[in-house]
């Protein structure tokens, strides 16, 4: 699914959370006033500190409203982007109005007073081949853009407005409202989501203790007050220039963005109010030693232990939260995590902290995902953690795994890549606002020295007594519902041993500190291969691509990928099952090996296809000594514990998936229904019955025995790499039948017929995606369909979404089914049954049939502009421009000039050509359609949608025996 242009709740990329936009004017935000008058000096700034690796050029700046502005020049972008953060966010809410941050971020992309369409903003960035997007957390909210470089001043200027002349039109205020409670009503069945409320909820007074992201109940109107007034009250309390940061990536000067940044966002009016801060303390004895039965949505078996710390984001500079994390969680020998899964209690351990997860507190969080047998041993666990902890004070941290921990860090930051603008500007303006402005790009990275006082204060806190420990599965007592939440637990307080008897397990099971890491680069030599693909290997049963990259010759680092393909997905569920099992057990054997490349650099995974993948990623010096040992490794034996725990990994994992959001469920299940080798859920839970370690073992050696091995390099390697790695592969697996490449056989749409995909799913909302089939597969209609779905993605958002209000997630698409195009639309909605809402589809794709006719001239070149930009952008990694290479590769096309075809064929793209191709896909007579129809609980009773003499799948795999297939 593509992805929504609408804010994300929580995307603020925080580790320990993991966590994901859219009026009376406000005379206090306006220009006009003697502050809006402001003179727009600037002042330089000490210079950014920037990676060696990065040639563009940064500056400082401070306008003379207080707003601190990162500049950034880079001649090859062909996108421009920028950011604006403000130090505001959730934990500021007014409590009569709970959300009301993230509403208002709503509200900004609604229409402000120079530009008063409520889908202006979000039609201009997209028909200009941007993306736009905002996200609110506790302190801070964060909007976003990116545009191609001509539309840049039209785009920072309309953008700007949000910040001095918003409408929050009273018109929208139910709209958005309705669009907040369905971002809740998305998330409220989400574990994480109910235990992180949960865990605030024993907070008392503290401002943490309050509901986040809003609903309908808690944005309601009070008996004295209106949301519309809150809104404007909060807007004119917060949004001030001194508590704004702007980020900017361009390919002008920096004197020409200097002078952007100040006509934009210089008169944005400074109200000079102090940073807002959160003081209160947090009573631990209410809030923490307490041990928490959660039971979830998911099928899960975990302990964690989370430990409230002071909050240190000042001490940036020396990492003791990671410096402990880097220790605590380790996967060497006689670790915690070896341990455990050398008992067969835990199939992982992790270890992660967040330094004001709570504003002016912390967290330092283990979490262990339990086998079953570890759930008979919960209280063991706990008391052996807490045990390990009392060994790291008794025995003191030192500075031992300072050089390897400083080494890794600053070996990231030397050859730090570039990554999408997009996200750049993002991090960039929510950085400024947790470190200065000149370690906004370094912060992560920086590691000056180990600082015992500073570790040891973090090691300290980590007791009983600020502890909340988190017993999570099915069968845990309970005796209390969440409310806005799903999930049932109770609250007792916290028993843990004696530390004498903590330290006695810590002796019983031989609990160490973790040894030296071995892997770390030593070497930074460049080979440099032809920047066009070569086959240098070819073989009996092997192939091997080689080549160097034309952007990023110089990079140390390279991407490896070992494809050794079967057949074996076609013939049957069992072979998906025992493959997936496969992959499971091999990843916890290797994750020792996988996690000390981690640290060093290097990137390891191993994936389930028509065959096994195995990808590495990184650092060059030592990836060959990391490829051997894993080749090396991939037959094995598992226990027969082993086996029963992958595959009640396996089960719960089916399980589990389905209460994903619908929205994300879609493209499986679409992929599933028209690629070959896929099976059921019911099927793979058959096949799972009468499994043996034997019948394991024949599988594993069967399929390393018929592998055909391709492999591709990229970046950092030579011809000698290659052979050598030939000698390597032939050498871990010997005597290999494989003669053939084999790929999966894709459904090929016929005219005038329809298949029809339905499921039910153990959450709430609907999800549905209707597309229809091109009348023929070229790389002309693909080109068409980009184009048009450029505008069709923004005029089905704003519709379906803003002003219907039928789902948070909705839109229109132009994609791909193997090599054959779709175009269609896609919602997740707690509002329509699925008749009701294939009758919206159905008659919206009338309404844009209107809405293509009203594009003029001047609107298509500037979108089709758009959709060149993003293709022929340069890439901004290793990674980026491989993508089309190995894409090409996958599916045999040598002369590697896909993309190259498909940017001249949108170059040809005229707006009677699109118009065509809609009518002639869309509103065909006769078209072929797919519909996958995901049906959530509160239609369960309603009928699924239905289409006149559609194929409904009942059993996929039959499907795939008789479905027309793609060349």
């Amino acid at each position: 699914m593509p992805k929504t242009t609408d804010c994300s709740y929580f995307a603020q990329a925080r580790a320990a959370l993991g966590v994901l936009l859219l009026g009376v004017l406000l005379a206090a935000c306006g220009g006009s006033g003697s502050e809006g008058q402001q003179s727009a000096q600037q002042t330089s700034q000490p210079d950014v500190v920037v990676s060696p690796n990065d040639s563009r050029q940064y500056q400082t700046l401070t306008l003379d409203n207080g707003i601190e502005v990162l500049l950034v020049s880079d001649p090859a972008v062909e996108k421009s982007a920028a950011a604006l953060s403000v130090g505001v966010g959730l934990l500021f809410d007014p409590m009569a109005y709970q959300g009301m941050a993230h509403y208002l971020e709503h509200m900004l992309f609604l229409g402000t007073q120079k530009y008063p369409e409520s889908d202006g903003y979000m039609a201009f960035i997209q028909e200009n081949g941007g993306a736009n997007n905002a996200y609110t957390w506790l302190d801070i909210t964060n909007y976003m853009f990116e545009v191609k470089n001509s539309a840049y001043d039209s785009a920072i200027d309309r953008f700007a407005h949000f910040f001095k002349t918003p409408l929050l039109d009273p018109e929208y205020i139910e709209k958005e409202k309705s669009a907040v409670n369905a971002e809740w009503s998305m998330r409220r069945e989400m574990d994480f989501f109910g235990m992180y409320k949960l865990s605030r909820s024993l907070m008392g007074e503290h401002p943490a203790n309050r509901f986040l992201i809003g609903n309908l109940e808690t944005l309601a109107d009070e008996e004295d007050s209106t949301l519309h007034e809150a809104t404007k009250a909060f807007y004119a309390q917060y949004y001030s220039a001194n508590l704004m940061k702007v980020a900017m990536v361009s390919d002008r000067s920096l004197p020409e963005m200097a002078a952007l940044a100040e006509a934009n966002f210089g008169d944005i009016v400074n109200k000079n109010i102090p940073a807002p801060k959160v003081t209160t303390a947090i009573d631990f004895e209410q809030a923490a030693g307490k041990l928490i039965h959660y039971v979830p949505q998911e099928d899960q078996r975990m302990v964690q232990i989370d430990f409230i710390i002071d909050g240190n984001v000042d001490e940036f500079r020396v990492k003791p939260n990671q410096y402990l994390s880097y220790i605590m969680g380790s996967e060497m020998p006689n670790t915690p995590a070896t341990v455990l899964k050398g008992l067969g209690w835990a199939s992982s351990l992790m270890v992660s902290s967040e330094a004001d997860q709570f504003g002016n507190y912390g967290v330092f969080s283990i979490s262990v995902d339990l086998t079953e047998a570890g759930m008979a041993h919960r209280d063991t666990i706990v008391n052996m953690l807490f045990g390990y902890i009392d060994q790291l004070k008794a025995e003191g941290v030192d500075d031992r795994y300072a050089a390897e921990f400083k080494t890794s860090l600053d070996n990231q930051f030397q050859f730090l890549e570039k990554v999408n603008d997009f996200a750049y500007v993002s991090q960039l303006a929510g950085a400024m606002q947790d470190y200065p402005s000149k370690h906004a790009i370094d912060a992560p990275f920086r590691f000056e020295g180990f600082d015992k006082a500073a570790v040891d204060r973090v090691l300290n806190q980590l007791t009983p007594e600020r502890a909340q420990v988190w017993y999570v599965s099915k069968d845990e007592p309970a005796d209390q519902e969440m409310h806005f939440y799903s999930g049932k637990y109770r609250v007792k307080p916290l028993a843990v041993a004696p530390s004498s008897e903590r330290l006695a397990l810590v002796e019983q099971y031989q609990l160490a500190m973790p040894a030296l890491n071995t892997l770390l680069p030593e070497s930074f030599a460049v080979a440099h291969a032809s920047a066009q693909p070569t086959q240098v290997v070819e073989e009996p049963g092997l192939e091997i691509w080689l080549q160097g990259s034309d952007v990023y010759r110089e990079q140390p680092k390279g991407f490896t990928q070992i494809y050794l393909n079967t057949g074996s997905r076609e013939a049957g569920p069992e072979s998906v099952v025992l493959q997936s099992l496969w992959t499971d057990l091999y990843n916890l054997r290797q994750a020792t090996l996988f996690t000390e490349a981690s640290i060093a650099g290097m990137n390891a995974s191993v994936s389930g296809s028509h065959g096994l993948k195995l990808n590495f990623s990184g650092f060059t010096d030592k990836q060959d000594e990391l490829v051997s040992k894993a080749l090396a490794a991939l037959r094995f034996t598992p226990t027969e514990d082993e086996l029963a725990q992958a595959i009640d990994r396996f089960k719960r994992g089916l399980e589990n998936s389905k209460r994903s959001f619908p929205v994300r469920q879609l493209r499986p299940a679409l992929n599933r229904l028209t690629m070959s080798g896929n099976y059921s859920e019911q099927a793979l839970l058959d096949a799972l019955q009468g499994l043996t370690v034997a019948s394991f073992s024949n599988y594993v050696n069967d399929e390393l025995t018929k592998a055909y091995v391709r492999a591709y390099l990229f970046g950092n390697y030579s011809a000698d790499t290659a052979g050598n790695l030939a000698t390597v592969i032939n050498e871990a697996l010997p005597n290999r039948s494989g003669e053939e490449y084999i790929r999966p056989a894709m459904y090929a749409p016929q005219p005038g017929k329809s298949v029809v995909l339905q499921q039910d799913l153990p959450v709430e909302d609907l999800g549905m995606i209707y597309l229809f089939a091109a009348p023929e597969a070229s790389v002309e209609n693909i080109a068409r369909g980009e184009v048009l779905g450029a505008h069709l993605a923004n005029r089905a958002f704003n519709r379906l979404r803003t002003e219907e209000q039928l789902g948070y997630a909705a839109g229109g698409l132009a994609t791909l089914v193997g090599d054959h195009p779709f175009l269609g639309f896609y919602i997740q909605t707690p509002v329509k049954a699925p008749v009701a809402m294939l009758e919206r589809f159905e008659a919206f794709k009338q309404e844009y049939q209107a809405n293509l006719a009203e594009i003029t001239a001047e609107d298509f070149e500037r979108i089709k502009a758009g959709v060149l930009t993003n293709l022929t952008e340069p890439p901004k990694n290793l990674s980026e421009e491989a993508g089309p290479f190995v894409a090409d590769w996958i599916k045999e096309r040598y002369n590697f000039d896909s993309r190259a075809k498909l940017i001249a064929a949108v170059e040809a793209v005229s707006i009677d050509d699109i118009r065509a191709y809609y009518n002639a896909t869309v509103m065909a007579e006769t078209p072929s359609k797919v519909l996958v129809q995901l049906r959530g609980r509160a239609f369960a009773n309603e009928p699924f949608a239905e289409i006149e003499g559609a194929t409904v799948v009942d059993d996929i795999a039959s499907f795939h025996k008789v479905m027309a297939t793609q060349p």
